[in-house]
């Protein structure tokens, strides 16, 4: 089963101040842009110890660099420089686990202590695997440069752990290809490269994840789990149950199907308890359901390009119909008219 970093409440998603931190020191030079930059945005004046800031804010910030300063391969360039300091001690907890699928885990477990508001999970299908990065917020149109630092930044952290073992197999993200040149993709990753797929995800062969640490430390791991599940009790105080429901009914999910059973043994509590706890919050696993698939849905009508009956399987739905009616009952009209309205 998928490992997914838990979702925060209601609330605007945070990032903690040391990302943006750790993206202006790899940035280098340019001091007048980056100034400009973090007090348009509002993350001048922040204490890189402790602030936690905006996640639109960091992922607007990056877009507006990379045009200002005309680099259009910014996030990529910059993840070759991460390492494990980028993220702090969820980095560290990365490279001291036990093996790179606990690696993994622990990095989708806790990715919640330094961001919240994105997904990133560890699949396992057979002979092949892969790990799945997102913001779920789907208001954040322009994130390219987020996905492609990120994802960019898991790879190095594989290869640190790995000793440069790992050789993916594919590698895909969800916007479309840059129309300057083909960058340094192929360079970086080492297989080819897709656009305006389903996800941000990295592909390579299973048995890669048994690839011991070559650095793992039994007793700096406790250490470092204990630090980072404070800092997450500090952030996640107060949290709502459907907040993390919501962070549950991902587009990957959405695919799949997943009903209230299924998120209710995710969450660890029994199907009963999950709708007495929704109910409580004055919510519902159907009405958080259906706002996940309208907000999805609205997304992919967007993309021309995408036939109907492949937004309907993207959706959960065994049927056109079904997604036709769906959009009658969300706005009055079928998703070929609504897609018209947008042309």
């Amino acid at each position: 089963m998928a490992e997914s970093a838990p979702s925060g409440s209601n609330a605007t998603p945070t990032i903690s101040y040391q990302i943006v931190a750790a993206l202006v020191e790899a940035i280098g030079g340019h001091p007048d842009v980056i100034d400009d930059g973090l007090k348009r945005f509002n993350l001048d004046q922040l204490d890189a110890a402790t602030a936690r800031v905006p996640l639109r804010s960091f992922i607007d910030l990056f877009e507006w660099l990379a045009h200002t300063m005309n680099r259009p391969y910014l996030g990529l360039e910059l993840s070759e420089r991460g390492g494990p300091q980028t993220v702090g001690a969820v980095g560290y907890l990365f490279l001291e686990s036990r093996d790179l699928e606990a690696a993994l885990r622990n990095l989708g477990k806790y990715l919640f202590a330094v961001q919240e508001g994105s997904r990133f999970y560890l699949e396992i299908e057979g002979e092949y695997a892969y790990v799945d990065y997102g913001i779920l917020d789907d208001g954040i149109l322009h994130r390219r440069h987020d996905s492609e630092y990120s994802i960019g930044s898991t790879w190095n952290l594989i290869k640190q752990f790995t000793g440069n073992a790992c050789q993916l197999t594919m590698v895909e993200f969800e916007h479309d290809k840059p129309s300057s040149a083909d960058g340094p993709f192929r360079r970086i990753f080492g297989a080819p490269v897709l656009f305006r797929r389903r996800a941000n995800r990295l592909h390579f062969r299973s048995d890669l994840l048994q690839s011991p640490s070559r650095s793992g430390d039994p007793f700096l791991f406790p250490i470092l789990e204990a630090h980072i599940q404070s800092s997450i009790a500090d952030i996640t105080r107060g949290e709502s149950f459907a907040g993390e429901v919501r962070t549950m009914l991902s587009h990957e999910a959405l695919g799949k199907g997943l009903r209230a059973r299924e998120t209710a043994a995710r969450l660890g509590v029994s199907e009963a308890t999950l709708h007495r706890r929704l109910a409580k919050e004055e919510s519902s696993f159907k009405k958080i359901h259906d706002e996940a698939a309208r907000s999805f849905a609205e997304l992919l009508i967007a993309q021309k390009s995408l036939p109907v009956a492949t937004i309907a399987s993207r959706l959960g739905y065994s049927e056109t119909a079904a997604l036709t009616r769906a959009f009658y009952r969300w706005f009055g009209i079928s998703p070929r008219q609504y897609r018209k309205t947008l042309q």
